[in-house]
């Protein structure tokens, strides 16, 4: 079945909600119960997604709505994906934090999709991504936490170290509050920051107009300590917002090898990420496997461990069906390398 909205899901599967939470809001609810168990049972039909990106900075940033690479090719290369600090382990990295192996390694979480450039000011701006690209969200906040290049140790107005640098829990905030436009239209507008931010640390944002997406940028306002210039082909794209409320978490890799034309394609598994609106889009395989998770959480809710367990074991059997299903004649093939990928007995299964 194709991805549907949550809106035409809640019109087949309301019926299996308790009688007492059966609104729309209570189905997303729900959903966002039981959608990320769901999506945790295996690599089925509409989990997995290509996605190409730049990665001559050394690195690459998942989108928000996955949260694991299965395959990734490099320069049109096929690279491994290592555990977290497998490069501190092997061979140790440089004092930039930058990976000296060519593959794809765990690096975390970060705040933003790209890092500010080091020894740039940057200035923060949103800018609305919702057709005909004019106007706005109508409400709702975004707060930025960051440090700037004022309060560095090598600052013109600094004060005697350490007085004047930020580390730990200092930090400095700005909040944008999309009520406050009037006239208009706003395609975009500057957040009440300096213009000489140089690290962020955190972009929260709360009761935010629903379907009404938008990003988070910041636009190069010339070299820390220097004159102030615009470069727009130095903008940065922080972070894609399409929630009413949330933080910007970006899965990071870091990669070797890598030089100024560097681009990465990957193959990804997708993450869910809640729903708060009638249109956002749910991927299922199959009406029976969202009707048996919605009663194994009805079973749950009324403590039936036996009826739920009967549910959920059927939702495991039903995607591992579909996934058996949909690989047709492509049937995943055993190979062994017991000293590392490359390695091994070729062609022993």
């Amino acid at each position: 079945m194709p991805a549907k909205t949550t809106e035409q899901l809640f019109a087949t599967h309301s019926q299996y909600l308790d009688v007492s939470k059966a609104t729309p809001n209570d189905f997303r609810n729900a959903l966002n119960e039981i959608m990320p168990r769901i999506y945790k049972l295996g690599f089925w039909r509409e989990m997995l997604l290509e996605h190409s990106q730049d990665a001559s900075d050394g690195y690459v940033s998942l989108p928000q709505n996955t949260d694991a690479i299965i395959y990734g090719i490099l320069d049109n290369n096929p690279v491994s994906t290592r555990s977290l600090w497998h490069d501190y382990k092997m061979v140790g990295t440089n004092d930039q934090d930058k990976t000296t192996l060519t593959a794809f390694i765990d690096d975390g979480y970060a705040p933003v999709y790209r890092d500010l450039e080091a020894d740039s000011n940057y200035k923060i701006f949103v800018a609305t991504l919702k057709e005909p690209f004019n106007t706005l969200p109508d409400r709702g906040k975004v707060t930025v936490k960051y440090r700037q290049y004022a309060d560095a140790a090598d600052a013109p107005n600094a004060l005697i170290p350490p007085d004047t640098v930020l580390k730990g829990a200092s930090f400095n905030e700005a909040t944008f509050d999309f009520s406050t436009l009037t006239g208009g239209p706003y395609p975009e507008s500057s957040i009440d920051a300096d213009s000489d931010v140089t690290e962020i640390i955190s972009i929260t944002w709360d009761n935010v107009e629903t379907d009404h997406p938008f990003i988070v940028k910041a636009k190069y306002k010339g070299i820390s300590g220097g004159a102030q210039g615009d470069d727009s082909t130095k903008d940065l794209l922080l972070a894609e917002i399409n929630s009413k409320r949330g933080s910007s978490r970006y899965r990071r890799f870091r990669i070797g090898g890598t030089n100024a034309s560097s681009s990465a394609h990957m193959l990804l598994k997708r993450k869910w990420v809640e729903v708060d609106s009638s249109s956002d889009l749910v991927h299922m395989p199959s009406n029976a496997i969202l009707k048996h998770a919605l009663l194994g959480k009805l079973g749950e809710d009324n403590a039936d461990l036996e009826r739920s367990q009967y549910h959920w074991a059927n939702v495991a059997s039903l995607l591992e069906s579909d996934t058996d299903s949909y690989r047709g004649a492509a049937k995943p093939t055993l190979r062994i390398a017991p000293d590392g990928v490359g390695a091994g007995m070729h062609g022993m299964y």
